[in-house]
């Protein structure tokens, strides 16, 4: 099931000490803060789109700028999380299957392997296991 997978995942990065890089995945908090700042770019073009045609929201009256802000704010924040949630799950998978199968990672890929491993060594390094 999905919980169990999740368990053994978590199982998995105890036993190989790799605790400290669940709690460091800055890939997650980078990722949200690009869907704030696009959320935040579409929430201008519905503050452009209320100037160029302010008939759309005139039941609005006063509050017709920020309901347009509003609006495509939410639009745009949707959108940049669920493209950008793809992103976030090929590194989770990623990260998963080299913890999981790191000697087929070097069998079948030696120089991408040796490289990721590199990578892990200089900000890991007593954390790698490897």
């Amino acid at each position: 099931s999905y919980l169990e997978a999740g368990k053994n995942v978590m199982t998995l990065f105890h036993a190989k000490g790799w605790s400290i890089i669940i709690t460091d995945d800055l890939v997650s908090n980078t990722l949200s803060l690009f869907c704030l700042i696009g959320g935040g770019l579409v929430g201008c073009v519905g503050l452009i789109m209320n100037s160029i045609f302010p008939a759309w929201l005139s039941g609005f009256e006063g509050a017709a700028s920020g309901v347009s802000f509003g609006f495509a704010f939410l639009i745009g924040l949707v959108i940049m999380s669920i493209m950008l949630s793809v992103v976030d799950s090929a590194v989770n998978t990623v990260l998963v299957s080299f913890a999981e199968a790191p000697e087929e990672f070097q069998e079948n890929h030696p120089k991408l392997s040796g490289e990721m491993r590199d990578a892990w060594r200089l900000v890991y390094p007593a954390e790698c296991g490897f």
